[in-house]
């Protein structure tokens, strides 16, 4: 299997390129602006790209429905920290999870809901026992 990428249609290309470089670090691996539209693609992982793509005709941007992007971060704690002080809008807070993860939830600029976890302690000691 090759990489899964996420396409984000938005109407303000620099506000939501912004947002996934600054927030995470994700590399911009293109840009591009030509007859068919603008875009960025970010590099998220080995395999994981995150392709943000201006409103187009062959690209509407539409508010998404229905799903969410879920990353692994290091620590919930202290991104939650950052993403309250850039002012992103915090869907849910910071929670321990039954099933041994400590997420987040936040908006992007587009709509899109994007879950932000860690794996604790106890969940990687539990796996490592089995």
């Amino acid at each position: 299997m090759g990489e899964i990428r996420a396409l984000v249609g938005t109407t303000d290309l620099e506000r939501s390129s912004a947002f996934f470089r600054n927030l995470f670090g994700f590399p911009v691996a293109e840009q591009w602006d030509d007859a068919d539209g603008r875009g960025t693609l970010f590099r998220a992982g080995d395999r994981g790209v995150i392709e943000v793509i201006e409103g187009s005709p062959g690209h509407p941007a539409e508010p998404p429905r229905g799903v969410r992007v879920v990353v692994e971060v290091s620590d919930v704690d202290r991104l939650h920290q950052r993403v309250r002080e850039a002012g992103i809008e915090i869907v849910e807070p910071p929670t321990d999870r039954p099933w041994g993860h400590r997420t987040f939830e936040i908006r992007d600029p587009n709509g899109l809901l994007i879950v932000l976890f860690a794996v604790l302690p106890y969940a990687e000691s539990a796996a490592a026992r089995r």
